[in-house]
């Protein structure tokens, strides 16, 4: 009897432990009907702490500031221990940084969406084996089976290719031997064997049937210091039906593309396949070059000499353009309203302010300026999101007082507030998250 007794209650633990990891933070959201938008913000005290609040845009009254964690109900907040990634497919959005303190380069791969009590996890991840100089990647998504991210461990020289649906990985291509024909006299590793030539770290773009990867020869490994006597930013292109690279180009007048943090997208594809790239010319404690934004041409593999925005020339010299997008064949900028000095205490976000520009590919010496309150630099740089067919663009302010939250700008050009927040969370990104087609 005793025994018959153990052997019920044994089940009946088992039994209740089986229920309750039904109801653990692991089961995804099914119904999107609702808590579908989501808004990343950093900690205003701490930038290595990313909350993810989900929400319905439609109860928003943009007049209204919201302190968010205090707003239980209309706010459900979470922390998956994630940065905020900039690229979302369905319902999921995916980040290549944890966030960890003083470590917010920490390398992963992390496929993020809603469990049932619609807070944000980790629903899968691939590994990418972490050294002592955490190198940026990109990532890049084509489609819902077929993306790009550079592994330096599995690969110095080379991209990682997977399938953003089962995250599994299926190959990866080699870039190391067109590299060597491009540059003979490539120096590969420094005198302690860390590697000094890096793809994909600032640049991976598709488009038209061509994977745009960067490639970076270092002076030092120490994270991605440039020679000052390189003038150029140089791209792989490579076929994705066959993985062929098939030449290497490069753009003189700029070093880099955007800013080497996992988070910051520097490139944007327009309507008509048009590639914009975004350099603010920062060179970690080399010299740097001045900010400009120029492209590839859509039809073409290279790079147009004939069409630039030059920051300097236009806004004066020092200044810089920060965040990228193109939007209803525009393109949008964020840039700087006095010169940014290279130093560690004038990159913080709470000492830089910023104002938005909207240009015409047409005429790209002719910015008009948005009627949105300027800003803090994005402690995430990329500081816009295409939702709902409208153009979301954060606005961060650390000082109190200051507007704090997002506006949005439609296919008509008409600017609105949308949502107001307690200057403690800066915004980063905005999403919506839906069922798979």
């Amino acid at each position: 009897m005793l025994k018959n007794l153990i052997i019920i209650f044994s089940v009946f633990i088992l039994s209740s432990c089986k229920v309750e990891n039904l109801n653990d933070k692991d089961v995804p959201k099914t119904d999107f009907s609702n808590f579908d938008y989501v808004l990343t913000t950093e900690d205003a005290s701490d930038v290595d702490i990313t909350t993810f609040f989900s929400f319905n845009l439609k109860d928003i009254n943009p007049n209204e500031s919201y302190d968010l964690i205090d707003r239980v109900g209309l706010f459900t907040n979470s922390n998956p221990s994630t940065s905020s990634g900039h690229l979302m497919m369905d319902q999921f959005i995916f980040s290549m940084a944890k966030d960890k303190k003083g470590y917010s380069s920490t390398p992963g791969l992390y496929k993020l969406t809603l469990n049932t009590s619609n807070r944000m996890y980790i629903a899968d991840n691939l590994h990418i084996a972490k050294n002592n100089l955490f190198p940026a990647r990109q990532l890049c998504i084509v489609d819902e089976h077929l993306g790009y991210f550079y592994d330096e461990s599995k690969m110095a020289q080379g991209l990682q290719i997977f399938d953003p649906s089962t995250m599994v990985l299926k190959g990866s291509i080699d870039l190391k031997p067109a590299i060597a024909q491009f540059r003979p006299d490539t120096k590969w590793v420094d005198e302690s064997y860390n590697n000094l030539v890096r793809v994909g770290s600032t640049v991976l773009e598709a488009n038209q049937g061509k994977l745009y990867a960067s490639v970076i020869f270092m002076e030092s490994a120490g994270y991605n210091l440039i020679a000052d006597s390189v003038n150029h930013v140089y791209l792989a292109v490579i076929d994705i039906q066959t993985s062929a690279v098939e030449k290497i180009i490069s753009y003189e007048g700029a070093k880099t593309v955007g800013f080497f943090v996992s988070e910051n997208k520097a490139t944007t594809t327009d309507e008509d396949g048009n590639i914009y790239f975004c350099s603010w010319g920062w060179n970690q404690f080399n010299q740097g070059n001045p900010s400009k934004v120029f492209r590839i041409k859509s039809g073409f593999t290279d790079f147009d000499t004939n069409w630039v925005i030059d920051i300097e020339s236009l806004f004066g010299v020092g200044k810089i353009a920060q965040s990228i997008i193109s939007f209803n064949n525009k393109i949008y900028l964020h840039v700087s309203n006095r010169a940014f000095i290279f130093g560690e205490a004038d990159q913080a976000a709470d000492k830089m302010e910023m104002s938005y520009y909207e240009f015409d590919p047409q005429t790209p010496n002719a910015p008009k300026k948005l009627e949105i309150p300027v800003s803090n630099s994005s402690t995430r740089m990329n500081v816009f999101s295409i939702v709902d067919n409208k153009l979301f663009i954060a606005v961060p302010n650390i000082e109190k007082g200051k507007f704090n939250g997002m506006y949005s700008i439609d296919t008509q050009g008409e600017i609105k507030k949308e949502l107001t927040v307690s200057n403690k969370y800066r915004p980063t990104r905005l999403y919506k998250l839906h069922d798979s087609p």
